[in-house]
């Protein structure tokens, strides 16, 4: 067997004390389900056995070796486990969902999100990619993505609560019922466990994964920034289109819905840089003859990537976060129509098939426009044209307003055409950017 490197002995003596703290998570997971009273069968022999295998883990784990870093991944699934068990098992009590959801969340964080991958020491230096002007992983750029998604992590799991039947009634200031006809409509019990949990439960996923990792972490552990940005990304277009279809298939909005697709919308403007830059990366490495999926799974190195600048200032980190999104007047006029597109069945008092194409391609055009202001996406803005001549058709095949919605419709197309200022750079992929 290989023997461990100084530096690996010497990070786990440094972070032993994580471990101490999951072995009294793993205690009080073991015998706190007597103490608060679980009413759950289910959830009392999940948290027993989650219970003995963390305690087990924790004392394995006390060693340096290959078994000791087994067994704390072992306690990062048991505490993905426990936020995912009260949903599967539709817990009976409030408490028992608290209790699961914040043990797990902090045998995650105590297990490889503080200590670090568990029997690697990550290398520092070299964060801005080979031909960017910024960091996509600094954490100016991944404080906005991590906020939003506890936003996101909050507002589910209040929704979760009332599908769980731990409250009586779900707040909606703008549409009243809305919300709640949304949550208990047959797509919502078209799910085998609480849909809203389930939001809940990516959206914690998505937070961890956020603080996982250094600043240069776009070399160092590719992997963990794919999964990281394809949690947020496909989920994200999921969680939007199911929020589109709210009005042609529920008939109804629900406000606290929209407040989570419009922050899982500006997620994808902020992680989707990060995302061109390790497809970048494994490009570059495999041109090179390095094994695409050792880099994949163990990272690297690139010759030429610079160093990134420290952080001294709120100012300065205000406006680190926000390289590679640019505010483009054209866009945020784009976004106007189709919210525009969005109210016109009710400006106009009809509805029909007219009625849903207005709702379906102004929530889309809604979209794509505020994705389009991620300057490695900008491409997408082109999407809008395809809305635009959806909309002008439709309305003179059902001969309903056509001058109004052509007028938009070609204002819209005219607005797509220009690309706005790109202000960073990206290196081979600022060809792409057209």
């Amino acid at each position: 067997m290989k023997e461990l490197s100084k530096e690996v002995k010497d990070k786990h003596n440094r972070y032993l004390w994580t471990v101490f703290i999951s072995l009294f998570l793993g205690l009080w997971l073991f015998v706190s389900q007597y103490a608060l009273g679980y009413t759950t069968y289910a959830m009392k022999i999940s948290d027993s056995g989650t219970g003995a295998i963390v305690i087990l883990s924790s004392l394995v784990a006390l060693k340096p070796n290959r078994l000791g870093f087994v067994s704390l991944w072992v306690i990062c699934f048991a505490g993905l486990w426990l936020n995912f068990a009260p949903l599967l098992f539709w817990a009976k009590g409030s408490v028992e969902y608290l209790n699961d959801t914040l043990v797990g969340i902090f045998l995650v964080l105590f297990s490889v999100i503080i200590p670090g991958i568990p029997g690697k020491v990550e290398v520092k230096g070299g964060a801005v990619p080979l031909g960017w002007s910024y960091n996509p992983s600094s954490w100016a750029q991944r404080i906005p993505v991590i906020a939003l998604g506890i936003l996101g992590m909050l507002i589910s799991r209040y929704l979760a609560a009332y599908q769980l039947g731990y409250i009586q009634t779900v707040w909606d200031p703008v549409f009243g019922e809305g919300t709640k006809e949304v949550i208990t409509s047959t797509i919502s019990k078209s799910f085998p466990i609480p849909d809203a949990g389930l939001g809940c439960f990516a959206y914690t996923i998505e937070v961890l994964l956020g603080l996982k990792g250094g600043e240069n972490r776009w070399k160092t552990m590719p992997w963990m920034v794919m999964a990281f940005v394809l949690l947020v990304v496909p989920l994200g277009v999921v969680s939007i289109i199911l929020v589109i279809l709210q009005p042609l298939i529920v008939k109804n909005w629900c406000f606290l819905c929209l407040c989570t697709a419009t922050a899982m919308m500006i997620m994808i403007v902020f992680a989707v840089d990060e995302l061109i830059a390790v497809f970048q990366f494994l490009h570059q490495n495999y041109r090179a003859g390095k094994g695409f999926w050792k880099t994949f799974f163990s990272g690297g190195d690139l010759k030429g990537a610079k160093d990134d600048e420290e952080l001294f200032s709120t100012d300065h980190l205000i406006k680190k976060g926000s390289k590679g999104v640019s505010l483009c007047w054209n866009l945020l006029l784009a976004a106007a129509i189709g919210a525009g597109f969005m109210i016109t069945p009710a400006l106009f008092s009809f509805a029909g098939t007219m009625g849903d194409i207005n709702h379906l391609c102004g929530a889309l055009i809604v979209v794509v426009s505020i994705l389009s202001l991620a300057e490695v996406i900008r491409i997408c803005r082109w999407v809008n044209m395809i809305m635009a001549a959806v909309v002008i058709v439709g309305s003179w095949v059902l001969y309903s307003y056509p001058f109004y919605h052509t007028l938009l419709g070609l204002l819209l197309i005219l607005l797509s055409i220009r690309k706005g200022k790109i202000k960073e750079s990206y290196g081979p992929w600022q060809k792409m950017i057209r």
